[in-house]
């Protein structure tokens, strides 16, 4: 009767050895890997221009000066430079196109860089840039138009 006992209790303890084993092989097993995350950032600009208006002025007005501002955005570190139409002629025509009042675009406040034959350069900083592109109408220019509206549309290019 004793062995039997102490079979009873080897077995007993056996059991409860394999079942906390077996209670045991139930928690989680976990692997892992890596995710590998990438990202091509292209260079791009975009540019925006207010109209340049010279206003009204009566032809014995003496010279005009105004400025309109451009706005460009490029990626951060973009280099650009900022042109119009390469050795433009600049010239507002009234409506039938029969008269013209000449004037010029700058790059600088002081009206020596033309901007059709001097780019205007800079760095991309992910933010609009504003930059002002200066107009200048001639005395003798505007003492000789005829009086009316005159127009003109000009395409700024923005190189990157």
């Amino acid at each position: 009767m004793i062995n039997r006992q102490a079979t009873a209790l080897t077995l007993t303890a056996i059991s409860i050895l394999f079942s906390s084993a077996a209670f045991a092989d139930d928690s989680q097993l976990t692997t892992s890997a890596d995710m590998h995350v990438k990202l091509t950032v292209e260079k791009s600009c975009q540019i925006s221009v207010a109209d340049m208006d010279f206003g009204s002025h009566a032809s014995d007005s003496g010279e005009i000066d105004v400025s309109a501002d451009a706005s460009v955005t490029c990626t951060n570190g973009t280099s650009y430079s900022l042109t119009s139409e390469s050795g433009r002629t600049y010239a507002m025509k009234n409506k039938d196109a029969s008269e013209t009042v000449a004037y010029n675009l700058y790059g600088d406040s002081d009206r020596t860089s033309d901007l059709s034959t001097t780019a205007i350069s800079g760095s991309g900083n992910g933010s609009a840039q504003v930059i002002p592109i200066y107009g200048k109408v001639a005395s003798d220019a505007l003492a000789q138009a005829p009086a009316g509206d005159y127009a003109d549309t000009v395409t700024l290019t923005v190189t990157y």
